[in-house]
């Protein structure tokens, strides 16, 4: 019987050190089984660490510039995520059939619009996307919160018009509604749509301005199949 104690005792300080040491690349693995995100040069533990952070379209990886850190807080049962990109740190709560996010307001390069693949891997966009969303959950049910995003300055290397325009973009989890409006520029978009859950549905139209209709003909043929002097937007998943 003292044997098989001290066996229990081994095994469960084994198990104890695993956990507390698991490495950071785990993270890393569970995310690129579950979503976009990957977890470049993860260093530190599960608990405690840092790693740079891209977005895949499934044949390359978009990389976000800066370094991305973590700690749990296991007295508060939340993990604070820090990132130059974040306005303030970003505390995550895992619960068991969802994650709840915490309000926060975000900044990040156009070009992370190439993850999204077409029609923006062959945009080549440029200009800041600035994010802000409320308190939210996210759950395989879908988003409960809002989202709001911000392409601004956009560019795109098609393009010799510089800027394009101001985009706004709003997720409305509540109702499951999405509307792109345009806040100024010579490329007009607008459109509307629903989400639940990966499913979107959504369809616009982009145009232009009747003085640079000419300039931005071609960038409107890639934007979509065209109907008159406009492109329709349309995206189905």
């Amino acid at each position: 019987m003292k044997r098989l104690l001290l066996a229990i005792a081994a095994l469960l300080a084994a198990a104890l050190t695993i956990v507390a040491l698991a490495p950071a690349a785990w993270i890393g693995d569970w995310l690129e089984a579950n979503s976009r995100l990957r977890l470049l040069d993860a260093r530190g533990t599960v608990w405690s660490g840092s790693a740079l952070v891209g977005i895949s379209d499934g044949r390359q990886t978009m990389l976000v510039p800066g370094r991305l850190s973590w700690a749990v807080r296991l007295t508060q049962l939340s993990i604070h995520v820090t990132h130059p990109a974040l306005a303030a740190p970003l505390v995550v709560t895992p619960r068991p059939a969802s994650v709840r996010f915490q309000a926060g307001q975000a900044e990040l390069p156009g070009a992370t619009l190439t993850a999204l693949g077409a029609p923006f891997n062959t945009l080549r966009p440029g200009g800041v996307l600035a994010l802000n969303w409320t308190d939210a959950e996210w759950a395989s049910a879908g988003l409960k919160g809002n989202v709001q995003i911000e392409w601004r300055d956009a560019q795109s290397a098609l393009s010799t018009v510089v800027p394009l325009g101001t985009y706004r973009l709003r997720l409305a989890g509540e109702t499951g509604r999405i509307d792109l409006d345009t806040v100024r520029g010579p490329l007009l978009l607008q459109g509307s749509g629903t989400f639940k859950g990966r499913k979107v549905s959504f369809r616009g139209l982009a145009s232009a301005e009747p003085d640079m209709r000419q300039a931005l003909a071609g960038l409107l043929g890639v934007l979509g199949p065209r109907s008159g002097d406009n492109a329709v937007l349309a995206l189905e998943t």
